[in-house]
């Protein structure tokens, strides 16, 4: 009887070990099945845990390598992580894949990498139209990528600054506001991290070494993302915030020493007019101008303005004709003089999902002109958001999730710069002559995701226009690769038109 028991035992210890098996190649296909959903659905952090644990399991299921690749560079994680790994997978997957050039144009477009992004949408286009499948999706994505590279090769006059710690950290960080000669700032931040209501008002000033460790504002109150809005008015640091109070109302707050009084009820007559807390009031503190959902699909502009006589507000109204769209339009920020609006728009035509409009106001008229993307570096392939001027109106902050954010927004500030050209030769000292075929690219040193560029043409000539007074690094690309990398300076405030002249050599 003991040999059969011990067979018995082992055929159960064998089935056992099968069942076991076969319990883990069940776990891992699932597992990687909510990867590939979530890199459909373009939730790449998400897709990126999914394979990660499928890969604790079995490193070498099916094209798990493939597809990790692609959700850890289209994550936070991999944006400094080098392009080889991907790039080497074309000369299988570019051909077994139908979306490889898709997922490889994503990468570039994530990356700014504009050109490479249209010529990989260009692929995948034709690839899939030579499949006989839908051509339209595709053929919108060559069109966007190559009106972005209209913006990145015409960048607008501005530079801008990303907010170091402890201003912009791990978290988000919304609503900047500005006042004592731009010393001193004010924003809202989810840093902690709890409760219905995360987002708190934190406020810095800036010192010889940068901005000080930041201090929560507490008798200010917490908020809700969407209800996370400041605005600070006048000269003596009036501090406007919204609640959402008898249908939404307006709450103002005064500076005392190093924070601020309890916030009190602006106006009881303006809290029937249905405010929203995307709101923006004049200095004159009687206008204002919010983004509203409430008769729309989406959000459009509204404005209400005080009667001097019976300080009664009027009705809130759709913002000019122009400026509303069947999209969404946001976060309004008035000059001074009340003559030029900005608000951000996720609309078609621009370079990412919200992007910054400018619109003037003309007098003689009394219309306001067609808004005008302010393009690229203000505007990113993300999103735009809180936009605001400094009283010089030519700098400023606003909030982005743009490449290379800490968290999930950041503060950038802006300001604008004179711009001179510049033109030379490339020389390839190993052909021993003039290089052709490639592009040269000026990045600031303040912002490396932006950059200059110029094609190098057959007698190995550029010509461009950079930043008057900065530091570059300068980039010479050919058939997508690096080939020279050097620094160079300029430092040209005279505002005059002149022309620049530098030769670089490759070796």
């Amino acid at each position: 009887m003991a040999p059969k028991t011990t067979l018995i035992r082992t055929l159960l210890c064998g089935a056992g070990v099968f069942l076991s098996l076969f319990s883990f190649a069940q776990k891992e296909a699932k597992l990687y099945e909510k990867g590939l959903e979530s890199l459909g659905q373009h939730r790449y952090p998400a897709a990126l845990g999914y394979f990660k644990e499928t890969a604790a399991i079995d490193p070498q299921y099916q094209d798990l390598e493939y597809k990790m690749e692609i959700a850890t560079l289209l994550s936070p994680e991999g944006d400094d992580k080098a392009l080889s790994k991907i790039l080497s997978f074309e000369s299988s997957y570019g051909s077994t894949d139908d979306h490889y050039y898709y997922w490889l144009g994503q990468i570039h477009t994530r990356r700014y990498q504009i050109s490479e992004a249209v010529s990989a949408f260009e692929k995948f286009h034709q690839k899939i139209a030579y499949a006989g499948n839908a051509e339209e999706e595709s053929l919108e994505m060559v069109e966007h990528s190559t009106q972005l590279k209209e913006f990145f090769n015409n960048p607008d006059n501005y530079e801008i600054h990303q907010l170091e710690s402890p201003v912009n950290s791990a978290a988000s960080e919304l609503s900047p506001v500005y006042f004592e000669g731009e010393n001193e700032l004010l924003f809202a931040s989810d840093r902690k991290g709890s409760g219905e209501k995360p987002f708190a008002i934190y406020y810095t000033k800036s010192g010889p070494n940068g901005w000080e460790p930041v201090q929560e504002v507490k008798n200010l109150g917490t908020f809700t993302r969407s209800n996370a809005n400041i605005e600070v008015v006048n000269d003596d640091g009036k501090l406007f915030l919204f609640r959402e109070e008898n249908g939404g109302d307006l709450f103002y707050s005064q500076p005392s020493g190093s924070s601020w009084t309890t916030p009190v009820e602006f106006d009881a007559r303006i809290s029937n007019n249905h405010l929203a807390s995307h709101f923006f009031i004049n200095e004159h503190e009687d206008r204002i101008i919010f983004a509203s959902d409430e008769d729309t699909d989406g959000l459009d502009l509204y404005e209400s303005f005080k009667d001097p006589a019976g300080g009664k507000w009027s009705k809130p109204a759709p913002f000019y004709t122009s400026i509303n769209s069947a999209y969404d339009e946001d976060s309004p920020y008035l000059s001074p003089d009340e003559k030029t609006l900005y608000f951000s728009s996720n609309r078609p035509g621009g370079i990412g999902g919200y992007d910054v409009y400018v619109s003037y106001y003309d007098e003689s008229s009394f219309t306001w002109s067609e808004p005008k993307n302010m393009g690229w570096p203000i505007n990113s392939p993300n999103d735009e958001l809180h936009f605001k001027m400094n009283d010089n109106q030519t700098s400023g902050y606003f909030v982005s999730d743009r490449l290379h954010s800490k968290g999930g927004l950041d503060i950038y500030f802006f300001w604008e710069v004179q711009k001179v050209k510049i033109e030379g030769r490339i020389f390839d000292e190993t052909r021993g002559a003039a290089l052709t075929n490639a592009e040269i690219r000026f990045r600031p040193y303040q912002y490396l995701d932006e950059y200059f560029s110029s094609s190098i043409d057959q007698t190995g000539r550029y010509s461009t226009r950079i930043i008057g007074d900065e530091t570059f690094k300068v980039e010479i690309i050919q058939n997508g690769k690096i080939i020279l990398e050097e620094k160079f300076e300029i430092h040209d405030t005279s505002g005059e038109p002149t022309t620049h002249f530098k030769d670089f050599s490759v070796k």
